[in-house]
C-alpha cells in the first residue's frame, strides 16, 4: 500500500486532515461514559450500550483499520443578529455536512477498493453509535478541548468528523496509540461563557442544557432556558467563538459550507412558511431533519427575547392559527414577554 498515494487520494477527495490506526476499542472512554450515565449527563439521543459504542467491530466485524477524517467549516464571525432575525450556528450555514462528507468518503472507498485490496468499507458521520471524537483522539487526528470538541490543527474545533472502517491493514499515521481525553489547553473561557452552564467544567457537559441541543429538541423548550437562547435560532457557537485557538484557526476552503441559509434569518417569513416552502429553502441544510415546527418554535423564542413590538402581529397570528400547539405556546410566551417590556 503506497501511503503517499493514499494521502493524495484523501486530500483530493476533499478532506483537510486524516489519521489512520488499527481497529481497537476506545477503552479509555469507559470510565468517562459511565460517569456521564451515573450523573445523568449521558446524551439521550445516542445508544445507551457503552460496550457497543467503544468497539468499532460492532459496526463492521471485518474492520482492520480506521481512517479518521476531518473537514473544516471555519468561517468569519457573523456578528450580531439584526432585529427580527435569528442566528444560525456555523455548522448549519451551508449544505448538509452529512451528505457532503458521505460523497467524499465514497471517493476514498473507491480508491481503497481499487488500490488497497479492500472489499468491505463502512462510513460513519456522527449518525452511527461510534464515538467520533474518541476515535479522532485515539488515532492522533486531534486533541480534546475544554469545550468537549476535538481540535484539529490548524483548523481549531471548527471541524466535521467522520471515519471509514476498512477490512485491510493500512499503514498507521503514528507509532503509539493515544488515550488522552484530558484538556491540554490551560484555559476555561468556554466554560465561563456557556449561557446555560451546560459546560460546567473543562471537558464536562450536561447535554440537555446545551443550547445546540435545546434548539434541536422536539416539544417545548423549558422556560428556564428560553432567555438564555437569546438570538440563537439554531445551534450555538459560543464555546467555540471565545476560544483563542479557534479565533486564529485557518478558514475553510470549502464552498459547500458557505451560507445557503444565514448566518442570520429573517423570522417573519420563516413563521409563514408552508411545509413545502420550508423543504425548498432549508432542505439542502442540516436543519431540515427536525422539520419546520421546531424552527418556527425557535423563531418565536428569539422574537420574545428581542422584545420588538413590531413582532407582535406576526406572533399573535401564530399563537392563534399555527397548527402546532408547541409553536402556539412559544408564540404566546413571546407575546407576553414583549408586552411586559
Amino acid at each position: 500500500m503506497n501511503y503517499q498515494k493514499l494521502q493524495t487520494a484523501i486530500y483530493e477527495a476533499g478532506f483537510d486532515a486524516f489519521a489512520i490506526m488499527p481497529v481497537r476499542p476506545t477503552t479509555f472512554m469507559l470510565p468517562i461514559l459511565r460517569e456521564a450515565q451515573k450523573e445523568n449527563r449521558y446524551p439521550d439521543f445516542v445508544d445507551p450500550d457503552i460496550s457497543k459504542r467503544i468497539n468499532p467491530k460492532n459496526l463492521q466485524k471485518s474492520a482492520q483499520s480506521i481512517i479518521s477524517l476531518a473537514v473544516s467549516y471555519a468561517a468569519e464571525n457573523p456578528g450580531p443578529a439584526p432585529a427580527l432575525h435569528g442566528t444560525i450556528s456555523r455548522s448549519a450555514w451551508g449544505l448538509d455536512y452529512h451528505r457532503v462528507l458521505d460523497k467524499r468518503m465514497d471517493k476514498i472507498i473507491d480508491y481503497l477498493k481499487k488500490h488497497a485490496g479492500a472489499t468491505e468499507c463502512t462510513k460513519a458521520v456522527d449518525t452511527s453509535f461510534l464515538i467520533d471524537r474518541a476515535l479522532a483522539v485515539q488515532a492522533g487526528l486531534g486533541y480534546p478541548g475544554s469545550n468537549c470538541a476535538v481540535f484539529v490543527p490548524p483548523f481549531g474545533s471548527w471541524v466535521f468528523l467522520g471515519e471509514i472502517l476498512v477490512d485491510v491493514n493500512l499503514p498507521p499515521t503514528q507509532s503509539k496509540e493515544q488515550d488522552n481525553w484530558s484538556c491540554p489547553i490551560g484555559c476555561d473561557l468556554c466554560v465561563k461563557a456557556c449561557p446555560t452552564e451546560a459546560l460546567f467544567a473543562p471537558g464536562k457537559i450536561r447535554p440537555q442544557r446545551c443550547i445546540s441541543y435545546l434548539t434541536q429538541m422536539s416539544g417545548s423548550i423549558p422556560l428556564e432556558f428560553r432567555d438564555k437562547i437569546a438570538n440563537r435560532l439554531w445551534g450555538c457557537d459560543l464555546c467555540q467563538q471565545v476560544c483563542p485557538i479557534n479565533q486564529k484557526a485557518h478558514r475553510s476552503r470549502h464552498e459547500e459550507f458557505q451560507p445557503v441559509m444565514g448566518p442570520h434569518v429573517d423570522l417573519e417569513p420563516l413563521l409563514n412558511l408552508t411545509k413545502r416552502e420550508f423543504l425548498e429553502q432549508f432542505g439542502p441544510t442540516s436543519m431540515a431533519w427536525r422539520g419546520k415546527n421546531v424552527l418556527q418554535r425557535n423563531a418565536c423564542i428569539v422574537l420574545g427575547n428581542q422584545r420588538e413590538p413590531e413582532a407582535l402581529p406576526m406572533l399573535e397570528k401564530t399563537a392563534r392559527e399555527h397548527p402546532s400547539t408547541t409553536v402556539q405556546e412559544a408564540a404566546s410566551w413571546a407575546v407576553k414577554k414583549i408586552r411586559s417590556r
